[in-house]
């Protein structure tokens, strides 16, 4: 199973009309950051069997946008899981009707992103540091008893929108 994990994009700060952290949009440049970076992923020739977003509107957004531009719209899920703080138990549970060969985007939060980033390499310890709008690839061999997969490649805003003008 290949895993991508997607930090949302660049977010408005609560204040004015935003009262909670769960109802901060992106930022106007934080929607065409996220479009040029997903334009990336297109380039790339990234496809998904399955988007699951945090219900949280930024990742929500972030996941939107990839949907649009790469055509996948009709696979975003909302998951509960991925919300703040994270169940890696409960994200477990929508795994179990995925088939060993899809390709999975997950659209959430820091710190959460990078910790799930070792859960699915088998390493308790590692953590990894995903930038606002970053993007990397897990190969996954396996998911249970323990997960065990590589770490593939990370890419950061700015590689994906280079890559987006290639």
């Amino acid at each position: 199973m290949e895993i991508y994990l997607l930090r949302h994009g660049v977010a408005e700060d609560i204040g004015g009309k935003i009262r909670s952290d769960a109802a901060r949009p992106l930022t106007e440049d934080g929607v065409g950051l996220m479009r040029d970076e997903a334009k990336g992923m297109k380039r790339l020739g990234l496809h998904f069997n399955v988007v699951l977003t945090s219900p949280l509107v930024r990742s929500k957004q972030t996941a939107e946008i990839v949907g649009d531009v790469l055509d996948c719209t009709n696979k975003i899920h909302n998951c509960a899981a991925l919300a703040i703080p994270m169940s890696v138990a409960d994200l477990m549970q929508s795994f179990k009707s995925f088939q060993n060969d899809y390709k999975v985007l997950l659209v959430g939060h820091q710190p959460d992103l990078g910790k799930l980033a070792g859960y699915f390499v088998g390493n308790s310890k590692l953590f990894l540091a995903l930038k606002k709008g970053s993007l990397c690839k897990i190969d996954v061999e396996r998911l249970t008893p323990t997960p065990r997969g590589n770490l593939k490649w990370y890419l950061t805003p700015r590689q994906l929108k280079i890559i987006s003008q290639a």
